[in-house]
C-alpha cells in the first residue's frame, strides 16, 4: 500500500481504540458503536477490498467503501437509522462488485475438491461482508421500525461483532494460501473441514446467541477451539517459511485465546449471572480478537508484498502482547492506561506499516 493509503487506515484504526477508551472521560457516553465499527468495518473491510482488487491505493470503488463505511458509523452512532440502512445496501453492493470481479457471482469454488483452500477463505470474507451489511440493515429496521421479531440478543449492538468475521476469514486465507499445495491427501481433508467448520460453526454460533441458548453455545464454542487448534497445526508444520508466519503464528496464537477466554466466558456467565470479572474476561476476549488476531492478519496484508521488512519480529509480536493482554485490558478502567495503550498502539502500527522492507540485491 502508498503511504497515504497506510496513513489513513492507521488513523482509523488508532481511532477506534481512542474511542473505545472514552467513556473514561466522557461517562454516560456509550462509544462502543464507533470502537468497533471504525476497526472491523471502515478499516477492516476497506483492507480486504484494497487486497482484493491487488492494488496499492484506493480506487474509486474502495474509497467510496471507505467514506460510506464511516459515515455508516457515524449514523449508527447518532442513531440516525434510515440513513444507515440505505449505507449499508450500497456499501453491500459495493463489495458484491469486487467480490464478482475477484471470484464470481455465485460461489461455485466452495463446492469444489480443486478450489484453493485459501481462496475460499477470501471469497468467504468478501461475501460475508456483503451479507453483513445486508443483515444489519434487516436487523435496523426489525428492532427499530418493524419490530417483527423480538428478541435482546437480536440488536445492532450484539450483531456489529459479526463484523469482524470477514477480517478473521481473510486472515485465515492467506495462512491456507502460504500451505497451499503441501500435504497430501488427509491434509486436504483436514483443510476442507477446516473451511466448513470455520464458517458454519460461527454461523451457527451467533443463531445460538440470539436464540440465547447457553449449553449450543457451548458445544459450538467447543466444537470451533478443536477447529482453531487443527488450523494451528497444520499452519505450524505446512506454512511456508517467511517473516510474515511469524506474525501471522503469533495471530493463530490470539485466535487459541480468543476461544478459551469465549468457552471460559459462557461457562462462567451459565453458572453465576452476574459473575464477577465477567465484564474484564469479556473485554479481554473481544481485545484479543480485534487487536490481536484479527490485528496481525491486517498488518500482513497490508504489506503482503513488501515481507521481508527491517524489523525484529520477536521484539513488535512481544510489544504487541503487551498492549493487547495488559495495557488495552486496563486501559478500560484507568486513564492513566488507557493513553499508555493508545500511544503504544500508535507505535506499534507506525513501526508495522511503515518499516522499510529488506531490499533484493
Amino acid at each position: 500500500m502508498n503511504r497515504m493509503t497506510k496513513i489513513i487506515l492507521i488513523v482509523t484504526m488508532t481511532a477506534a481504540l481512542v474511542f473505545g477508551f472514552l467513556h473514561l472521560f466522557m461517562p454516560g457516553v456509550n462509544f462502543e458503536r464507533l470502537h468497533i465499527f471504525l476497526f472491523n468495518l471502515c478499516s477492516g473491510g476497506s483492507f480486504i477490498l484494497i487486497y482484493s482488487e491487488g492494488k496499492k491505493s484506493f480506487s474509486p470503488k474502495t474509497a467510496s467503501f471507505y467514506i460510506l463505511s464511516v459515515l455508516y458509523a457515524l449514523f449508527a452512532f447518532f442513531q440516525m437509522y434510515l440513513y444507515a440502512i440505505v449505507i449499508a445496501v450500497i456499501l453491500a453492493l459495493l463489495v458484491e462488485t469486487i467480490r464478482s470481479a475477484r471470484f464470481s457471482f455465485f460461489p461455485r469454488d466452495f463446492f469444489s475438491g480443486t478450489a484453493p483452500i485459501g481462496a475460499k477463505f477470501h471469497q468467504a470474507s468478501l461475501l460475508c461482508l456483503s451479507l453483513g451489511l445486508v443483515i444489519s440493515s434487516l436487523v435496523i429496521g426489525n428492532h427499530e421500525y418493524w419490530r417483527i421479531f423480538l428478541s435482546p440478543k437480536l440488536t445492532l449492538d450484539i450483531f456489529f461483532l459479526g463484523f469482524s468475521f470477514p477480517v478473521s476469514l481473510i486472515t485465515m486465507s492467506v495462512m491456507f494460501g502460504m500451505m497451499e499445495g503441501a500435504g497430501g491427501r488427509w491434509t486436504r481433508v483436514f483443510k476442507e473441514y477446516s473451511f466448513w467448520a470455520v464458517n458454519l460453526g460461527v454461523i451457527t454460533f451467533f443463531l445460538f446467541i440470539i436464540l440465547e441458548l447457553a449449553r449450543a453455545e457451548l458445544a459450538i464454542a467447543l466444537a470451533l477451539f478443536v477447529t482453531v487448534v487443527i488450523v494451528f497445526v497444520l499452519y505450524m508444520k505446512l506454512g511456508a517459511p517467511r517473516q510474515s508466519k511469524a506474525f501471522l503464528t503469533s495471530g493463530a496464537v490470539f485466535l487459541i485465546m480468543t476461544a478459551v477466554t469465549g468457552i471460559a466466558y459462557i461457562i462462567l456467565y451459565a453458572a453465576i449471572p452476574h459473575p464477577p470479572g465477567g465484564k474484564l474476561l469479556l473485554k479481554l476476549h473481544a481485545l484479543v480478537s480485534l487487536y490481536g488476531w484479527n490485528l496481525n492478519g491486517l498488518a500482513v496484508i497490508g504489506r503482503y508484498d513488501d515481507f521481508p521488512i527491517k524489523l525484529n519480529s520477536g521484539r513488535i509480536i512481544l510489544m504487541h502482547w503487551i498492549i493487547v493482554v495488559a495495557l488495552a485490558p486496563l486501559g478500560f478502567y484507568f486513564r492513566a492506561l488507557s493513553i499508555v495503550a493508545v500511544a503504544a498502539y500508535a507505535v506499534f502500527l507506525y513501526l508495522v506499516f511503515f518499516t522499510e522492507k529488506i531490499s533484493k540485491t
